[in-house]
């Protein structure tokens, strides 16, 4: 079971790669504009990569799911919002894995907090 603190090391993750294209650009990809939704979005693309996926294998996975949920969006227009953001998240992927290894290791949550935020230079 995920903490507080642990959403918020995702989050920090997700508001880091945010910062990194255009965000309305992505919301316009779905019909119907959900936060949560584009943000669960785009820590699936980061956790995805941080993993060892590839590009096909995240951009399926993500279609099947938003189909699943009846969230109307188009297999081509997220093959290509993805297309480039192995490079472009490339902090937020390297500190997702990190997180992920730490937590594994049970490291503190706030060193890892710490950590993260050092790795994607955000001031505490």
């Amino acid at each position: 079971m995920e903490t507080k603190a642990e959403y918020q090391i995702w989050d920090t993750i997700v508001n880091s790669a945010k910062t990194k294209f255009d965000y309305k650009h992505i919301r316009a990809m779905f019909k119907k504009e959900d936060d949560e939704i584009t943000d669960k979005f785009l820590f699936h693309i980061i956790a995805g990569f941080a993993c060892g996926e590839n590009h096909q294998t995240i951009s399926t996975n993500l279609f099947n799911e938003l189909q699943n949920i009846n969230f109307e969006c188009n297999e081509q227009q997220i093959d290509k919002f993805i297309s480039d953001k192995h490079v472009k998240f490339s902090p937020e992927i390297y500190a997702t894995y990190l997180a992920f290894s730490m937590l594994e290791d049970g490291e503190d949550i706030d060193n890892i907090t710490e950590v993260i935020n050092n790795l994607l230079q955000i001031d505490q």
